[in-house]
């Protein structure tokens, strides 16, 4: 893992160099009493690619000036009442076709929202489930279960190979 974040590392300052205009690019993390205390605030246990990231690497980041970003820690919008339930949609899905609903809280049942893309598209980490410590993408009307963990989805962003993120 620690090969895995010091590659995404230096990815992620050469693609923030290339937007730079020759400014020099300085990442800032997060201490790690922040993540201890929002864990045992939550009661939930935080995927470790997620902490490392955050901690080792970066507290969020630009990506596009306003259309493409990760929160920053301080920024993550959840559910305070539903990050501790199960987020337990099994497979890809089209909300009209998954509950007869009109509500959508369904989908910050036990995630976190990282990332907006804007017009209804974000993707969410899911800290507790099935699928904890996978990225699902959100868009519009489809949720999509990537299968993916955070730093495997954060370097296809970086490398620019998921094609929802700019």
């Amino acid at each position: 893992m620690e090969n895995q974040l010091e590659r995404i590392k230096s990815k992620l300052i050469e693609r923030l160099r290339e937007n730079s205009d020759g400014e020099e690019v300085t990442l800032e993390t997060l201490p790690i009493e922040k993540i201890t205390e929002f864990e045992n605030k939550y009661q939930i246990k935080l995927p470790q690619g997620l902490v490392d990231f955050y901690t080792k690497v970066s507290n969020g980041v630009v990506f596009d000036e306003d259309i493409c970003h990760l929160e920053s820690f301080e920024n993550w919008y959840f559910d305070e009442k539903l990050i501790n339930t199960d987020f337990n949609i099994e497979n890809d899905v089209t909300y009209d076709g998954y509950l007869d609903i009109s509500d959508y809280s369904f989908l910050y049942c036990g995630t976190i929202e990282l990332m907006d893309l804007g017009c209804g598209e974000k993707y969410n980490i899911v800290v507790k489930g099935k699928h904890y410590g996978e990225i699902i993408g959100v868009y519009e009307i489809y949720l999509e279960i990537t299968n993916k963990n955070f730093l495997d989805w954060i370097e296809g962003c970086i490398d620019h190979k998921d094609e929802n993120v700019p």
